[in-house]
C-alpha cells in the first residue's frame, strides 16, 4: 500500500510515529509546523520561546500519551486569570465573577445562572452558545468581546459553533475547572519542539520537499524535484490548500473550499525584566477593546530555564480586529509596548531585551460542518484523508490532533490489513 504523509507537523507525526514505515514530505526545512522553538542570545542571556503557547492539555488522549512515552513532560497546575477593569479574575470567570466588587453585578449574574440552570444548550451560532451558556451579563462583561478579539470577527453570530468550542466553554454545571486546567510542557530548554522531535524519531521525513499538485486520476503526486504514486495520503496541511492542489478538481468542490475562513495570528515574544506582575501565572486573558492583545502567557513561569534570572520570557496575542495584512500588524508594536506599561507588565520599553514576532496567515479556523464534511466525503472516497486543526479545518489542541492521527493510523492498519488477506486468498489455489 502505498501511503504518503503531507505535512511534518505534530499530527502528521504522529500518524506517521503510529502507522510506521511510511514517507512524510514537508515543505519547509524544520520539523512541527507552528509548533516551533527557538532561542535568542541577548547581553542579559538565553531566551527560549515557542510559537505562542503550546501546552499539551492531555485530558482523554491515551493514544497521544503513548506516543510520547520516553519524553520526559512536567505536569501543571494551570494558574490563569482575566485582566478586566484593572483587576485580575480567577479563570474561569464563570466562576470566580464574584470577587468584582459590584454587588448589583454579582447578583444579575446569579439570577442568569440560576435561570439557565440544567437547562439543555441550544444554539444555532457562537453568540447564542455563549449567552445561553452563561447569561447576557457574563457575556457582555467577557465573553463577546473577548472572542471577538480573538477571533477577529465583530459580529459572534457570524461564527458556527463547532464541537470543539463547546468543549473551550464549560458551562457552570459539570467541569468547573474547564477543559485546560492541567497540561504537560517537555522538561529542559527545548521548548515545545520538543514534542514534535520526539515524534520524529525512525520516521521517515523529506524537507523542502512541497507537494505543488495532485493528480486524483493518475494517483499521483508532484514534488518539488519529482512526482511520488500514491494510494492513500494523509495530510495535515490547510484544507483549502489541499483542494487547490488537486488538479482534476470538480469546481464545485473548489468553490465549497473557497467558501472557508480563519482568523490571523499575530504573535510578539519577548524577554523581559521580571516585575511583580508575572510572578505565579501561566497565561492571562485580556477581554477589554481597548488593549489590541487578547492573551499573554509566560514561558518561563513554566519552563525557568528558559528565560535567564531576573527576566521572564513571554508571548502576547495580538487581535486580527485590527489587522489585515503582516506590515499592519508590525505598525502595532508601539501601541502594544505602550499598553504594557500601564498594565505594569514592563516599566518601560527598555526593559524589553529580546523581540521577535510572528505572523501568521491561518490561526483559527472557523468551523462550517456542512462544507468540511463535504469536503471530507469527496477526499476519502477518493483516497485521501485530511486531519489535524486545519486539514479538519476545526479548532482543536495538540492532543485531539495527535489523537485523531493513532486513530486514523489504527483504522488505516486494519483496513490494508483487511485487503491484503482478501489478496492473500484470491491468489491461494487449492492442491489437487
Amino acid at each position: 500500500m502505498a501511503l504518503a504523509v503531507i505535512g511534518a507537523g505534530v499530527t502528521g507525526l504522529s500518524f506517521a510515529k503510529a502507522y510506521g514505515n511510511v514517507p512524510v514530505f514537508e515543505a519547509n526545512a524544520s520539523l512541527g509546523g507552528k509548533a516551533l522553538s527557538y532561542k535568542v542570545d541577548t547581553e542579559a542571556g538565553t531566551f527560549g520561546f515557542d510559537v505562542g503557547g503550546h501546552w499539551f492539555h492531555h485530558q482523554s488522549a491515551p493514544g497521544a500519551l503513548k506516543l510520547l512515552d520516553g519524553l520526559p513532560l512536567i505536569s501543571h497546575r494551570r494558574h490563569a486569570y482575566v485582566y478586566l477593569e484593572g483587576r485580575l479574575y480567577d479563570y474561569p470567570i464563570q466562576q470566580s465573577y464574584k470577587q468584582n466588587p459590584s454587588r448589583s453585578f454579582v447578583g444579575r449574574v446569579d439570577e442568569e445562572l440560576r435561570e439557565i440552570g440544567g437547562k439543555k444548550l441550544q444554539y444555532s451560532n457562537y453568540a447564542e452558545m455563549l449567552i445561553n451558556s452563561y447569561g447576557p451579563t457574563l457575556y457582555n462583561a467577557f465573553f463577546r468581546d473577548y472572542n471577538r478579539k480573538m477571533f477577529g470577527k465583530e459580529e459572534l453570530a457570524s461564527i458556527a459553533a463547532g464541537k470543539y468550542e463547546t468543549v473551550r466553554n464549560v458551562r457552570l454545571t459539570g467541569n468547573t475547572d474547564g477543559y485546560n486546567h492541567a497540561f504537560l510542557y517537555p522538561k529542559g530548554d527545548a521548548g515545545a519542539q520538543a514534542i514534535p522531535l520526539h515524534l520524529s524519531k525512525h520516521v521517515n521525513v523529506s524537507f523542502n520537499t512541497g507537494v505543488q499538485a495532485i493528480s486524483l486520476s493518475r494517483k499521483t503526486m508532484q514534488l518539488k524535484h519529482k512526482n511520488h504514486a500514491w494510494e492513500t495520503i494523509v495530510s495535515t496541511i490547510p484544507l483549502p490548500l489541499l483542494i487547490r492542489l488537486i488538479s482534476d478538481i470538480e469546481p464545485e468542490y473548489l468553490r465549497l473550499a473557497e467558501q472557508l475562513t480563519s482568523s490571523k495570528g499575530f504573535i510578539l515574544n519577548m524577554g523581559i525584566k521580571k516585575k511583580p506582575f508575572h510572578e505565579h501565572k501561566s497565561w492571562v486573558y485580556f477581554p477589554e477593546l481597548k488593549y489590541h492583545f487578547y492573551r499573554l502567557g509566560f514561558y518561563s513561569n513554566i519552563e525557568p530555564l528558559l528565560a535567564p534570572s531576573g527576566y521572564s520570557s513571554i508571548y502576547v496575542e495580538c487581535s486580527p480586529l485590527h489587522f489585515n495584512t503582516k506590515s499592519e500588524a508590525q505598525l502595532l508594536l508601539p501601541k502594544i509596548i505602550q499598553e504594557l506599561t500601564e498594565i505594569g507588565i514592563i516599566d518601560e520599553a527598555d526593559d524589553i531585551v529580546a523581540l521577535r514576532t510572528f505572523y501568521l496567515e491561518q490561526n483559527y479556523c472557523m468551523p462550517d460542518q456542512k462544507i468540511t464534511s463535504v469536503l471530507h466525503r469527496y477526499l476519502e472516497s477518493n483516497g485521501i484523508y485530511s486531519i489535524g486543526r486545519y486539514g479538519s479545518w476545526h479548532w482543536s489542541s495538540q492532543h485531539e490532533d495527535m489523537q485523531q492521527a493513532v486513530q486514523l493510523a489504527e483504522y488505516l492498519q486494519s483496513r490494508h490489513a483487511d485487503q491484503a488477506f482478501r489478496t492473500e486468498r484470491s491468489s491461494f489455489v487449492p492442491m489437487k
